[in-house]
């Protein structure tokens, strides 16, 4: 995909954005949470957004990891409620491997869901081929079609297995239930449900690469820092714009000298993170299913920088910034979503190669 090809994106998916619930809308009603809208995921398959990340072999558009981060970018500035940095991440992942599902995928038929690994024993149990236990967390569950459950290695202290459900099986329980930040999903319960375990040898994967549960977490996370960048980015420039037009004795709040140190510093946070998610996006473009030695620093850094730069905005907003009906506060709770799903800032920590990290990209 070209430049102008790209802007043209882009541009739709703005005017996309305000036209079919918008963030506004979905706060004047913000205590029936952030639905996806009926017919939504079929207009974006209709547009060509589901097959952006696709092959051409694939009738895909060929779109590089950084195109995609482009319009997940926009799709967290509007807190979006469809899965998109899912699908985006994990639809050219899963095609490479079964490139049969690829129109599937492209046409909105088939959404894959993805389950956060538990941080503790007595989540999902697998055995015999039969799936046991529950999933407590399933990001983009309320309208997929199969779940993917990673399931933790307790001898290595990471994901290990990876599961793939197909949510109409019998022995599969749904519940609804809402995220912090008011997107609906599902909880899960496993009573002997028939699952196929997904190996490196049955994706076709190469060898010495990151088992396929710890490939389809990180891919999910990436789609986080992209859309973290998006969210943060939105909340600076809703501040700001505030700053300017609040007035205290006589003179704009963005006049005062505290102030603007304040918003400097989240301004330079923000650079970082668009930065580090721009060389994470070049590293998942030269080896798409290697493990991306950018990612656990960019994922730590939504934890720590961008949510503190996020409650540097809040204080600096006042009391507007806690209320319901204003967006920021909404903005700062899916930023927490980011921050801490499939990964939080304290596990990407432990994960980084310091010396493989200061390598160029």
């Amino acid at each position: 995909m070209d430049t102008e090809s790209l802007a043209l994106l882009l541009d739709n998916a703005h005017r996309w954005f305000a036209a079919h619930q918008p963030l506004e809308d979905r706060l004047a009603r913000f205590r029936e949470g952030h639905v996806e809208a009926a017919g939504a995921w079929a207009q974006m398959a209709d547009m060509g957004w589901l097959a952006l990340p696709l092959p051409e072999a694939q009738e895909g558009f060929g779109a590089s990891a950084a195109q995609c981060f482009a319009l997940l970018r926009a799709a967290g500035r509007d807190a979006r409620p469809e899965p998109l940095h899912l699908h985006l991440m994990l639809a050219p992942w899963w095609t490479r491997h079964r490139p049969q599902d690829a129109a599937e995928l492209a046409g909105g038929r088939t959404r894959l869901a993805l389950a956060e690994l538990p941080a503790a024993p007595g989540g999902a149990r697998w055995a015999d081929g039969r799936l046991h236990g529950s999933a407590a967390v399933v990001m983009g569950g309320l309208h997929a079609t199969h779940v993917l459950l990673p399931l933790a290695d307790a001898a290595q202290g990471c994901a290990g297995s990876l599961l793939c459900v197909a949510l109409n099986s019998p022995g599969v329980q749904a519940q609804p239930v809402r995220l912090l930040d008011g997107r609906h999903t599902l909880r899960l319960q496993f009573e002997g449900v028939h699952a196929e375990a997904l190996s490196a040898e049955s994706l076709h994967a190469e060898p010495l690469r990151a088992p396929a549960a710890q490939q389809a977490l990180d891919l999910a996370a990436a789609g986080l820092v992209a859309d973290a960048v998006g969210v943060l980015e939105a909340a600076f420039d809703l501040t700001l714009a505030y700053l300017k037009q609040r007035t205290q004795f006589g003179r704009p709040l963005s006049g005062q000298q505290a102030l603007q140190h304040r918003m400097a510093e989240v301004f330079c946070d923000l650079q970082q993170l668009i930065a580090l998610a721009g060389r994470l996006a070049a590293e998942l473009a030269q080896q798409p299913d290697a493990p991306a030695p950018t990612l656990p620093v960019a994922k730590s850094f939504v934890g720590r920088r961008a949510l503190r730069a996020m409650g540097q905005l809040i204080q600096v907003s006042g009391g507007i910034g806690m209320t319901e009906e204003y967006r920021l506060g909404h903005l700062y709770k899916r930023l927490q979503l980011d921050a801490t799903l499939f990964g939080d800032a304290e596990h990407q920590l432990r994960r980084i190669d310091v010396r493989r990290s200061l390598c160029a990209a």
